[in-house]
């Protein structure tokens, strides 16, 4: 069932947020090509950190591999972070993993369902994808830090009008079938965790909740890299949130990165 949600609204978000948090920059607007496209123009025109930009409908949503991201008005949050640590590019992957935790972290405090995480950066609830992340960074003159990162989330709020498209409704879902009410206060809390994360990187403290929301380990996976593909199981995550696995020869790898599938609510197989 449809439900139109509330817009993002900068000054409700604001009633959620912590001390620490309310020095953030806050950008509501209806319509954008992409989040993550904007926040990159305007980080090369020197836009400070921590700005979000919160959109009500994307026309050219991003998603990871090179995909589109499903953005329809109205029922959903489409939102980016501007960025700029001194992080190196291995890092980088740190943002994605610590916005995926803040991101399923508050889904759970909204709704009271359980979030769970598909490595690297999608949440899912009942193995059904309700969002995903994505990290994009640029490099200065020290290519060994970036010069800024943007983090875009992306968030079924409510089931669109007329389903998700073919391609998606197999795996895809929303936080909530009631959906009106939740929007600003989701939003609130997830710049409060997102925004704790990032200030405390060197203890990892997001990566308790990060592990503990891994819902497939121990089970039987498809490792993607490329044009290639095999079986293997998933046993644990290191501390920069590489992925372990063993393979059907009893090999240990470390997976850096690539893809992984995973059996789902509506393909048990696969």
């Amino acid at each position: 069932m449809t439900v139109e949600i509330e817009k993002a609204n900068e000054s409700e978000i604001r009633k959620y947020l912590l001390p620490y948090a309310k020095g953030i920059i806050i950008e509501t607007i209806e319509t954008i090509d992409s989040t993550n496209d904007e926040l990159k123009r305007r980080a090369l025109n020197g836009q400070k950190e921590i700005t979000l930009l919160i959109a009500e409908h994307q026309t050219k949503g991003k998603g990871s591999k090179g995909r589109s991201f499903f953005s329809p008005d109205g029922t959903g949050c489409y939102m980016s972070f501007l960025l700029r640590p001194m992080y190196t590019a291995e890092e980088c992957t740190l943002l994605t993993t610590m916005a995926s935790a803040a991101t399923a972290f508050a889904i759970e405090k909204v709704t009271g369902k359980k979030a769970d995480i598909k490595w690297v950066n999608d949440i899912y609830i009942e193995r059904r994808k309700v969002a995903g992340i994505l990290t994009q960074a640029g490099f200065g003159k020290d290519s060994r830090y970036l010069e800024y990162a943007i983090v875009g989330i992306g968030i079924n709020i409510s089931e669109p009008r007329g389903g998700f498209p073919d391609e998606i409704e197999n795996i895809a879902a929303a936080v909530s079938s009631e959906g009106t009410g939740i929007k600003n206060r989701l939003i609130g809390e997830i710049i409060n965790l997102f925004i704790y994360y990032y200030n405390s990187l060197a203890h990892r403290e997001y990566m308790h909740e990060y592990r503990k929301r891994l819902f497939f380990m121990g089970e039987e996976i498809t490792v993607i890299s490329g044009d290639d593909s095999y079986k293997a199981i998933a046993k644990d995550i290191d501390d920069m949130c590489h992925l372990i696995v063993e393979t059907e020869e009893g090999e240990t790898k470390t997976l850096f990165g690539g893809e992984i599938s995973i059996k789902t609510a509506k393909n048990p197989t696969e």
